[in-house]
């Protein structure tokens, strides 16, 4: 009775040991997995802290690294030291001086570069490097490079270093390199860099303005196509010759300007400037009106083209014309060309006309274009070839033609305009009728305007308030005066040439800077440079029918363009010089200081 009992018993205490069991078992379980959590949770955050601090710091350093090294390659090439970058070119940069008067750089040549240090203070220009300078070879490897300026009362000094020793050693008196402020330019920055061995590299770039002849602490600027003075330091592959700069060049400024001819001397411009209109504009050497200001605007210079037919009774003044392009507006176009024959048909570039290098000669010595007029009222046609010669610079040649279908021309007058603002008031002549090859200038002497002119009384025209406004188209009272070929003086020319007169007109002012000019002159009729001249080189031989070249002055009591007296009274206002047509030999216009200062 008691068995099933125990079986139940047994049974039930079986059956409440699993429940028992699994109760006893769950806390243990949550227990241990509790303190299995709580270990790997503090070793790991152990752990994790101690990998965190060793790690941490690398990884942010790493980062920071790769930014530093950006900033280190920028500011490698600023520290003084060279970088070099590489080594199969050249590499330089420029260092700060403690000296104002010393210019240093630093620089690496590879191995059997072939290069040269060079040198020049003088000829320095924007078409090419320096043909005249001193050079030394450029040493291989790692040197520094030091240019000294020293100006004191003995004159300009300048030494050049290779590291320490100087390689280039150069003295010039003061008036060599006489200045008032310069403009510096470099192809190499205060960074280290790298530039090719087969290329000119330029160091410094410095050029000077001048000092102006006749004015105190005044400077003035050479117009950018000349030679100018300085200093000029490249390096270059000694295989690499500079090619001199050209003599006679066209120079297209833009669109509205060019000028042809001399590159640094005499030259003629083609502007749309309105009282040019109808002129041929001729700009004078910058040697011979040193100290004038240069303008983009400035018109120093006209001649007047006038063809004279057998019926004319007096000229048709191609200024005074009317203008097909621009009706409102007088003067003639003229149409500057390569070539004396015009196009057939309907011409395009009859405004601005295409002048070309074509028109200097091969040896660069020479060089010619034609001046084209359109068909003038009488049926005359002039075209005028323009000449110049390398060897005189301040000179420009006139040689008349006639076009296609022109009427006959008996002559071809050539009047120039705007010269009463150089105050030109003496001729140079002989004081007899004889002339010859014997010539000398002692022999010659000043013939005042009063001398051309004894029947005027020049001297009521000093006083400005004095001289009575005109309403004239030619305000001067003063006739044409004929100046005789026999008081001229007479030269040989070389070279087989033809014998030439020589006409001179002189001023009387020796500093411009000293006048006091009337109160509202316009800028560009105050001359303000070194005293100059007008010189006529005229053929003395006459022409096949045996008519001579006639030439007349005429005197003013006012200002170009103006009625506002002239300062000191009357001066030379025009040159006419009458060439009998056809025309063989050219005249020359030649514009001079009378005493040539150095540029």
């Amino acid at each position: 009775m008691n068995q099933p009992s125990e079986n139940r018993t047994a049974s039930g205490a079986s059956a409440n040991q699993r429940p028992n069991s699994e109760l006893d078992q769950e806390p243990a379980t949550t227990n241990q997995r509790a303190r299995r959590s709580l270990r790997f949770g503090l070793m790991e955050l152990l752990l994790l802290t101690a990998v965190a601090a060793t790690w941490l710091p690398v990884l942010i350093a790493q980062r920071q690294i790769a930014e530093l090294e950006v900033d280190i390659q920028t500011l490698q090439p600023l520290t003084t030291d060279l970088i070099v970058m590489d080594e199969q070119k050249l590499n330089i940069r420029e260092v700060s001086s403690i000296s104002s008067n010393i210019k240093s750089w630093k620089y690496y040549g590879p191995p059997n570069a072939d290069l040269e240090l060079r040198f020049a203070t003088d000829g320095i220009n924007n078409y090419s490097f320096p043909a005249d300078y001193e050079a030394v070879p450029l040493p291989e490897g790692r040197h520094a490079i030091h240019l000294k300026e020293v100006n004191d009362t003995e004159g300009y000094h300048r030494e050049l270093y290779i590291d320490k020793e100087m390689v280039i050693e150069q003295h010039h008196p003061l008036d060599a390199l006489a200045r008032f402020g310069s403009s510096i330019r470099s192809d190499v920055s205060e960074q280290s860099e790298e530039y090719s061995i087969a290329e000119p590299l330029k160091l410094r770039d410095q050029r000077y303005s001048n000092k102006h002849p006749l004015k105190v602490y005044t400077s003035f600027d050479l117009p950018v196509h000349h030679d100018k003075k300085g200093n000029f330091l490249w390096i270059s592959p000694r295989s690499i010759v500079p090619e001199p700069a050209p003599k006679l060049t066209v120079i297209e400024h833009d669109s509205q300007l060019t000028t042809f001819g001399h590159r640094q001397g005499i030259r003629v411009r083609r502007t749309n400037q309105t009282k040019v209109a109808g002129l041929i504009d001729i700009q004078p050497s910058i040697s011979s009106v040193l100290g004038d200001q240069d303008r983009r605007d400035y018109y120093r210079l006209g001649i007047s083209v006038r063809p004279i037919l057998e019926s004319d009774s007096r000229p048709a003044i191609p200024e005074q014309q009317p203008n097909t392009e621009v009706p409102e507006r007088p003067g003639m176009p003229i149409s500057y060309r390569d070539t004396i024959t015009l196009p057939n048909g309907p011409d395009a570039l009859m405004k601005n006309g295409r002048v070309t290098e074509n028109t200097i000669n091969e040896a660069g010595d020479q060089m010619r274009l034609f001046a084209h007029y359109p068909r003038f009222a009488s049926g005359a046609q002039p075209i005028v070839e323009i000449l110049f010669d390398a060897a005189h610079p301040n000179r420009i040649g006139f040689l008349p033609h006639a076009a296609s279908g022109s009427e006959h021309m008996k002559a071809c007058q050539f009047v120039t305009q705007f010269d009463a603002r150089f105050l030109w008031r003496k001729i140079e002549m002989q004081p007899g009728k004889d002339t010859g090859p014997d010539v000398t200038q002692e022999t010659l002497a000043s013939v005042s305007l009063s001398q051309l002119y004894p029947q005027i009384d020049l001297t009521k025209f000093a006083d400005p308030n004095g001289v009575a406004e005109s309403d004239a188209p030619d305000p001067t009272p003063f006739p044409w005066q004929p100046i005789s070929l026999d008081r001229l003086p007479r030269f040989e020319s070389p070279n087989n040439l033809a014998d030439r007169f020589k006409m001179s007109l002189m001023t009387d002012v020796p500093d411009s800077s000293q006048l006091k000019f009337p109160a509202g002159l316009a800028d560009w009729l105050k001359y303000e440079g070194v005293p100059n001249r007008q010189v006529w080189w005229l053929p003395a031989e006459q022409d096949a029918a045996g008519t001579p070249i006639t030439v007349e002055v005429r005197a003013t009591s006012l200002f170009p363009t103006t009625k506002i007296p002239l300062v000191g009274g009357p001066a030379i206002g025009n040159v006419r010089i009458t060439v009998p047509m056809p025309a063989a030999e050219p005249i020359w216009l030649e514009i001079v200081a009378e005493q040539p200062l150095e540029l």
